[in-house]
């Protein structure tokens, strides 16, 4: 029997689809759905800017997951993602009954994993699943960081 993939290497994967959607224009997030056999359910990267606000990494890949399994069969993956997903994701995540979540880089302005945590304190939320944060952090935070800064002092001619 074949070891299964360490979690690095599937946030290696979501590392990837982050760099697709930057090299798109989008701001530079991946996502991989996983099952507890190893198996990627799903995969995402963000497309906000060319389609909808809605299309987060992580809504791209709870969307197709929920195409091929209903919500209550996702208490076993994990969703590895390389920054730490807003509210909206968050509370899809909630209610998509994921099992657990990993993120690589914490995201001071959007982040919302605080917040979601503060619910579950209050006893809201009764769905919850463990969460990790800093898995290859630093090539992740890297990422965002390039990106906006290229986004910032480099001007369009005109």
């Amino acid at each position: 029997m074949a070891d299964l993939p360490a979690p690095e290497d599937w946030m290696h994967l979501a590392l990837e689809l982050a760099r697709q959607a930057r090299d798109a224009g989008e701001v530079p997030v991946g996502a991989v759905l996983v099952d507890a056999s190893g198996q990627v359910l799903a995969k995402g990267r963000n497309r906000a800017e060319a389609g909808s606000p809605l299309l987060h990494a992580e809504m791209e890949a709870l969307a197709s997951a929920l195409q091929i399994r209903d919500r209550w069969s996702l208490g076993t993956s994990t969703l590895y993602v390389t920054a730490e997903p807003c509210l909206m994701c968050l509370g899809a995540m909630v209610q998509a009954r994921i099992g657990g979540l990993v993120y690589a880089c914490a995201e001071p302005r959007f982040g919302g994993v605080a917040v979601l945590q503060g619910l579950w304190k209050e006893g809201r939320y009764p769905h919850r699943f463990p969460v990790f944060c800093g898995l290859l952090e630093e090539e992740a935070r890297d990422l965002l960081t390039d990106f906006f800064y290229q986004k910032r002092t480099v001007r369009e001619p005109g």
